[in-house]
């Protein structure tokens, strides 16, 4: 059997009420500097300031968006997180064959460990994988993965979570007709 398999998948993270606040609360105090830099700074120094503190409103206000990104390559999952499209962080690296558990996050058993969020935020089509990591013990990621990429995992997995997944696929597309 050939193994070679690659799948990615690109999340957006759906804006919460704390990120919308964020963004209100960079722009006031932007335009509140602004203001004060107009009124009390010398013309050409102002029209500096003001640049420069709408430049760095515009910068933390787009650092708020963040984008998961999930690569499935022979087996292997990267998750990295991608913040206002500029900058990229590694969350985790995991062999799909060293899965303990895996599957819906609403039949998730409890956990105690260290949980990495990778999910879109949305509450819908969330999965969880636990797995025992070499420096960080037990982890648990939470993500939200597409059909290519839950179809290549399912050709990694270890033949019992194989067989589980399988049984709840059949009975999640059945419970959808």
């Amino acid at each position: 059997m050939n193994n070679d398999f690659y799948a990615e998948c690109l999340v957006s993270k759906v804006p919460t009420g704390s990120d919308n606040a964020k963004r209100v609360l960079i722009g006031l105090l932007a335009a509140v500097i602004a203001a004060g830099a107009f009124w009390f700074v010398f013309f050409p120094i102002s029209l500096f300031i003001i640049f420069g503190v709408f430049y760095g409103a515009y910068y933390l206000i787009t650092g708020v968006d963040a984008e998961y990104e999930y690569i499935l390559t022979n087996g292997e999952l990267d998750i990295d997180k991608i913040i206002g499209k500029r900058s990229r962080k590694r969350l985790a690296t995991a062999s799909i064959n060293d899965f303990t558990s895996f599957g819906k996050l609403s039949d998730a058993p409890d956990f105690s460990g260290t949980t990495v969020l990778a999910a879109d935020g949305s509450g819908k089509g969330e999965y969880y994988a636990d797995f025992v990591h070499k420096t960080e013990g037990n982890v648990r990621i939470i993500f939200t993965p597409n059909e290519k990429i839950l179809d290549g995992m399912e050709l990694f997995l270890p033949r019992q979570l194989k067989m589980e997944f399988k049984k709840n696929r059949v009975r999640l597309d059945k419970s959808a007709e």
